[in-house]
């Protein structure tokens, strides 16, 4: 586990704010990401999204279809993106941003099913799981997700490959950025991606 200088980590009443910076020559190979500097949120917990990179196989591959739970392809490319977590986290919330990292509506998939409710900050009652695709997750080559398309992701660090339906709104240029909810509904933030 990687442990940040204590200059890079400020807490922030529940939540620990560390300044991270992704560098285009990173020696991983399993994902390409333009350069960038940003702060990602890390919980009393210590659950936190650090990282998100598109991934080499993104629209090459089919693994899903674009329900819940559709853990099989259906004949259409998906999207895929790496990324590196901290556990416990309950859902995770893929959402095009603007260029601050505020949600901005255009693209928005998650791991939440059925009825269950989204963070107040993604809508609450009025966003339930069944209205919005769901995003397929792999660890080390296995899905994660449960029967129902939801996940668990336990305490510690995990390398995740995400899968989700292409819906076409996600052109070059656009930000992307992947959100953490915990078990009382509160959320990470993960850094912003730019689409290359």
């Amino acid at each position: 586990m990687t442990r940040l200088p204590k200059s890079l980590v400020h807490v922030v009443g529940p939540f620990a704010l560390a300044t991270l910076f992704a560098c285009g020559g990173s020696s991983n190979t399993q994902a390409q990401s333009p350069s960038s500097t940003t702060t990602v949120e890390v919980s009393a917990n210590g659950a936190s999204v650090r990282t998100l990179q598109v991934a080499p196989d993104s629209l090459r591959v089919d693994k899903l279809g674009g329900r819940d739970a559709y853990l099989y392809p259906d004949g259409l490319l998906d999207l895929s993106f790496v990324t590196d977590v901290t556990g416990p986290l309950t859902a995770l919330f893929l959402m095009s941003t603007d260029e601050r990292g505020e949600p901005d509506n255009h693209f928005r998939m998650n791991t939440m099913v059925g009825i269950e409710e989204a963070p107040q900050q993604f809508g609450g009652t009025l966003e339930l799981g069944r209205m919005s695709s769901g995003v397929g997750v792999m660890e080390a080559g296995k899905w994660i997700n449960k029967p129902d398309g939801s996940v668990d992701i336990p305490a510690g660090p995990h390398r995740l490959t995400l899968y989700t339906s292409n819906m076409g709104g996600l052109q070059s240029g656009r930000h992307l950025r992947l959100f953490g909810v915990l078990s009382d509904k509160s959320v990470v933030k993960g850094p912003i991606l730019t689409i290359p």
